[in-house]
């Protein structure tokens, strides 16, 4: 399993590691001086070490931006080889009885124009009992139908559909105009329907009967008749949209039904629920959001690493205070406590300590005590350490006594500080976690009042 592991860790490295060889010397030299500069206060390493930990974290971004990159591509391909395998004819799959309708967006497209058009799918339409439901619903379709080539009942200028019975319904439909001089039995106009002057206008009504086994329904419609108009040259767009109304109308008993994809100049094909430049911008986003993610992380490490060995200063000039004062010498207290620190059950590393455990490794090859101390405390950024450096330099110099002094001075001003420092962190989380408190209180306010305002409203 390990060895799965580890092929599969250097298939995913071998692209990041021939970028990062193949980028131009000057610019990677400066990627990695940069990187360098950020983690030289995080660890404990020497300048080689750290180069190389920095080189590691640019091959690292190098991974994540060519698999991202090649994840993207990968999903781009296969958008466009899915679209080019969609079939020529449009399907429309129907919803079941009681699901309700369903509306499927369709582009119309000619070689200028181009048009959006909702088609809406009644479900699939059986028999029921509830005759209130479907009187509404019958009647309403009725109208549409009998309304023909017209806008509607309310603006009749051409003759009416009178059909016998409705696509999908069981039931016998017969008309009963009020006034043949108006409109006839097979829905022509009448001679005083079709021969209305301009402005003038009749109203009629129509006494439709459905009858279906023991229902017998029955409605009048107000026809309202006004003079012909003259009409335009249909658009395409406009006999596009009749006739996927019709074959919608005419295929209501059906769960599917197809519809050529080209009509004359006209060309019907569904909206792409995700177009390739939707689909790159947002990878793109993703991408530069984790590199974003990984750069903070390396700029937020360096403040962590400060706040970690401000925290350990206290432990460490107690320790040296301890040790010291009880006879040992420098060179033996601080191997004592990198002994301590190795020791350890929880193995975690920290900086402070992990300084302290290379200065005694100075000391056992020989370095100067001096020497070692000043170094120890150049290497850390915060002025305690330095400060600490100097007084050890003092304790040497002076002797067991007034050394013995100015470490408990020292210990005593290091607790303090770090008490100023857990007042600051605690002030920083109580900071924290002012939004999820405010967050919490919404939704407690939204309990106690939800009660009232609805008893309130009558619900």
């Amino acid at each position: 399993m390990t060895g799965w592991k580890e092929i599969c860790r250097g298939i995913g490295r071998k692209p990041a590691e021939w970028m990062f060889r193949k980028c131009p010397r000057r610019l990677r030299v400066k990627l990695t001086e940069r990187v360098r500069r950020q983690m030289e206060g995080q660890y404990a390493e020497s300048g080689q070490q750290t180069e190389q930990r920095a080189e590691e974290f640019l091959i690292k971004e190098g991974i994540l931006i060519f698999w991202g990159m090649t994840l993207l591509a990968v999903m781009l391909v296969s958008l466009a080889v899915y679209q080019s395998l969609e079939p020529s004819s449009l399907i429309f799959e129907r919803n079941a009885f009681g699901e309700g309708e369903k509306e499927v967006s369709l582009i119309l497209q000619s070689e200028e124009q181009r048009k959006e058009y909702s088609l809406t799918l009644g479900e699939r339409s059986l028999s029921r009992e509830e005759e209130d439901a479907l009187k509404e619903e019958f009647f309403g379709e009725l109208e549409e139908q009998m309304a023909g080539e017209n806008t509607s009942l309310h603006s009749v200028d051409q003759e009416l559909c009178f059909e016998d019975a409705l696509p999908s319904w069981p039931f016998t439909i017969t008309y009963e105009p009020k006034d043949t001089a108006c409109v006839r039995l097979d829905g022509s106009l009448g001679e005083r329907g079709a021969n209305l002057t301009e402005g003038g206008e009749v109203t009629t009504k129509i006494a439709v009967t459905a009858e279906y086994g023991d229902y017998v329904w029955k409605k009048d419609f107000v026809i309202r008749l006004v003079p012909e108009k003259k009409k335009g040259q249909e658009s395409p767009f406009a006999r596009i949209v009749r006739q996927l109304r019709q074959a919608e109308k005419e295929t209501r008993d059906e769960s599917s039904y197809v519809i050529s994809p080209q009509n004359g100049d006209v060309q019907i094909r569904r909206p792409q629920r995700v177009s390739p430049s939707t689909l790159c911008l947002l990878g793109s986003v993703v991408i530069l959001l984790l590199l974003l993610r990984n750069v903070s992380e390396l700029n937020n490490g360096e403040k962590a690493c400060r706040k970690e060995s401000l925290r350990d200063f206290p432990v460490i000039v107690h320790l040296l205070t301890l040790y010291m004062g009880a006879g040992l010498s420098f060179p033996s207290a601080v191997h004592r406590i990198s002994t301590d620190y190795q020791s350890r059950a929880n193995g975690r590393k920290t900086y402070a300590f992990e300084e302290i455990l290379r200065m005694d490794t100075r000391l056992r090859l020989g370095e100067a005590q001096q020497e070692a101390c000043m170094q120890w405390g150049r290497r850390f950024k915060e002025p305690v350490y330095q400060k600490l450096a100097l007084t050890l330099l003092q304790v040497m110099a002076k002797g067991t006594r007034e050394g013995r002094a100015l470490m408990s001075q020292m210990e005593q001003e290091s607790f303090r500080q770090r008490l100023d420092q857990a007042k600051t962190e605690g002030e920083e989380a109580a900071t924290k976690l002012l939004f999820p408190m405010i967050v919490l209180l919404g939704m407690v306010m939204i309990l106690v009042m939800f009660p009232a305002i609805a008893r309130f409203q009558g619900f």
